[in-house]
């Protein structure tokens, strides 16, 4: 049987099942119902399975497979939680994100669902007034068409006549006026009594884009006594056969405007610009070195001027190669970093910007390596390692060779140790910044490396979207409980607003409380139960207030590593990889600081060096906060 065919016979059974009042009976079929739910699971993973391995026998004989196309996209394969999210996030209503109008749109939509051509004029009265709230929405309505009927459609009424609110800011005042131009009215075709009122002002917005070649008439002297030729000296930033005007215009039209090669030559030779695709990718890879120590500085003073990060990663490519982008961000900063691995040592080079390594053997060590299941048997080996000792790479890896002479045996049992020790070496660090708190998703490389780890709680949420139960009482169960997840969740974003230790002590015995529901849909309790085990990291939040309870701020820097991709599938050279990292950080941290990244770039490619650097900007809003 299909599913669709399943589901109809249990949905045809349902009513007769919610009679049952035989406990005995009850239990049963919850027992049966579970196991369908199973056989339904199995049977769709054994599918497509089969119809992976046809594909597979398909083409060894030169056959094509099934054609790959998507399904419409519908709520069963869809996992996001942004929806419920933004829902639980949004603030009480009090007319602060949405409003209610009646104008022509809602009053057409109104007619579609057969609201009384008598009623529909009647609100004509309301057409064009805004209310703040749906409290003085209903209020109107109810004086013009009457209690009786404003009950009876006012669920369509307000449905249709929601608006959001659009924070807009005016931008008129941040416009810088050009120049100014006086529009004339000939007087001569006035009346004799007019009299001259002054001025009414239109600003029109415009930009012109033109070359600005430049012929530098150097000065040319010679000493015949000092046999010296002695020349005009040119302006900075323009040594070279290009300004900085082309320079900056490169560099910002690959990394902020996110155009290939063949369209920035394409666009600089339609300006009337001769320049080489050659030039070009130069420009984009070996003249970075300004913007590599901006990189560095900035991400430094993210990392001690933080209290938290929040960390993922994202696949990328290098030279055909599959690779991992990592991003590290916070408030003050997004930083990128593409790296050959993602696992737990890369990590720790991530959060440490890639100083060299340290490794020590001390308490912290072996609670670590007890944590990562290294045998009791490795570990007595390794209590004869001087404690408290701190060994650099060539040190540990000699170290390492004596106990795994083979280096075909013990390989994850060397790693272990590897990041065990180095973990511990970095807890006691003096001298660099140590990351305190992670925010990150499940993933195992994120953990034991930092004092306290924090989940995200739509990474959490992912997990229940995944569910897709086919008989309906497990699908209400489902629904119930997801509504009952999110306004737990509204809970701990009002706590970040006003948090207290009462508040902590209610919302720990609520989780408990809330994860501890058992529903009688066994795919739902397991996964549950899963949560409830995370309840350290999920509440986080309890003890830092000014965590994010999502992960989205790294996910988004994810989208500007897809979105580069988009137009180069993949970078060539370890200069180009650095050079993009680099370039995705200052771009996307000139936007949390409300910077015009073209403007950034410029000041930098042209050695003005005016504008303050990202490095002190984050230090300057961490003590404004403070």
């Amino acid at each position: 049987m299909k599913k669709a065919e399943i589901l109809n016979v249990l949905e045809s059974i349902q009513g007769k099942i919610s009679n049952l009042e035989d406990q005995g009976r009850e239990e049963i079929v919850s027992v049966l119902l579970n196991l369908v739910e199973n056989l339904n699971s199995e049977n769709s993973k054994l599918r497509e399975e089969n119809q992976a391995l046809k594909d597979e026998i398909n083409i060894l004989k030169g056959e094509q497979g099934k054609a790959n196309i998507k399904p419409n996209r519908n709520k069963d394969g869809n996992i996001s939680s942004e929806q419920e999210r933004v829902e639980a996030e949004r603030a009480e209503a009090n007319g602060t994100e949405e409003g209610f109008k009646l104008d022509r749109p809602s009053l057409e939509k109104l007619k579609e669902d057969r609201i009384p051509v008598k009623v529909l004029k009647q609100l004509e009265d309301l057409r064009g007034e805004t209310y703040s709230n749906k409290d003085k929405f209903i209020l109107a309505v109810k004086s013009v068409i009457g209690e009786v009927l404003t009950n009876q459609y006012i669920e369509l009424l307000a449905k249709h006549a929601r608006y959001k609110k659009r924070n807009r800011k005016p931008k008129l005042p941040l416009i810088e006026i050009d120049r100014e131009v006086v529009c004339a009215v000939d007087t001569t075709q006035l009346p004799q009594d007019v009299r001259f009122k002054g001025y009414k002002n239109k600003v029109v917005q415009d930009m012109i884009i033109k070359t600005d070649n430049v012929r530098f008439k150097r000065e040319f002297y010679y000493s015949e006594s000092e046999k010296k030729t002695y020349l005009g000296e040119i302006p900075i930033g323009y040594e070279g056969d290009y300004g900085p005007g082309i320079n900056s215009y490169i560099v910002s039209m690959k990394y902020v405007n996110n155009m290939s090669i063949p369209k920035i030559h394409e666009f600089l030779e339609n300006v009337g610009t001769f320049v080489s695709s050659s030039y070009i990718s130069n420009r984009l890879t070996n003249h970075m070195d300004i913007f590599h120590r901006e990189k560095s500085e900035l991400y430094q003073a993210s990392l001690e001027n933080s209290s938290y990060q929040q960390i993922d990663d994202t696949t990328s490519r290098v030279n055909g190669e599959n690779y991992y982008t990592q991003i590290v961000c916070n408030p003050l900063a997004t930083v990128f970093f593409t790296t050959k691995r993602k696992d737990r040592l890369t990590i720790l080079d991530v959060l440490r910007n890639f100083e060299s390594h340290h490794f020590i053997f001390n308490e912290e060590t072996f609670r670590l390596l007890d944590q990562l299941k290294v045998s009791r048997k490795i570990i007595t080996l390794l209590n004869t390692i001087e404690k408290n000792k701190p060994f650099d790479e060539s040190q540990i890896h000699e170290i390492l060779q004596k106990y795994f002479p083979d280096p075909d045996k013990g390989q994850l049992s060397r790693t272990r140790i590897l990041e065990a020790s180095a973990i511990a070496y970095y807890h006691q660090e003096v001298g660099v910044a140590v990351v305190k708190v992670l925010l990150c998703d499940d993933a195992p490389q994120f953990k034991l490396l930092t004092d306290e780890l924090s989940l995200c709680w739509v990474h959490d949420n992912r997990h229940y979207k995944r569910l897709n139960p086919i008989v309906p009482a497990h699908k209400k169960r489902l629904m119930s409980f997801c509504n009952r997840y999110w306004g737990y969740y509204h809970k701990l974003h009002g706590y970040k607003k006003n948090p207290s230790s009462e508040s902590a002590n209610s919302l720990t015995d609520e989780f408990d409380t809330l994860f501890s529901t058992k529903t009688g849909y066994d795919e739902l309790d397991a996964r549950i139960a899963k949560s409830k085990n995370k309840a350290n990291e999920l509440l986080t939040v309890l003890k830092h207030p000014e965590i994010p309870l999502h992960n989205n701020l790294s996910e988004n820097g994810a989208r500007v590593q897809k979105r580069r991709e988009d137009v180069s599938l993949h970078t060539i050279t370890d200069a180009g990889t650095e050079a993009k990292d680099t370039m995705m950080s200052i771009v996307e941290t000139c936007k949390k600081h409300g910077l015009s990244s073209y403007q950034y770039i410029y000041d930098r490619v042209s050695k003005n060096i005016k504008m303050p650097s990202l490095a002190s900007l984050i230090k300057a809003k961490t003590v404004a906060r403070q």
